[in-house]
């Protein structure tokens, strides 16, 4: 029977999917760090602006009644 430790060893050569670039035999993934990063990277910007788009939406579908506040005199 085969151990986890036996089937690392023989396993073969992988690539990025994204890059081509050859990755360590100890990697999970299938993409390379750098890859992995420029994903992220992108993720992230990609989830500011949704946030952005939906506080200006909300303010405006509000009419502008929660937060703000404005000056009371």
């Amino acid at each position: 029977m085969m151990t986890k430790n036996e089937t690392a060893n023989n396993s073969e050569i992988r690539y990025c999917k994204k890059c081509g670039c050859e990755l360590s035999s100890t990697n999970k993934h299938k993409l390379c760090d750098n890859c992995r990063r420029e994903r992220a990277v992108k993720i992230r910007y990609g989830a500011g602006a949704v946030g952005t788009v939906g506080s200006i939406a909300l303010f405006v579908i509000t009419r502008g009644k929660y937060g703000g506040g404005g000056t009371k005199a």
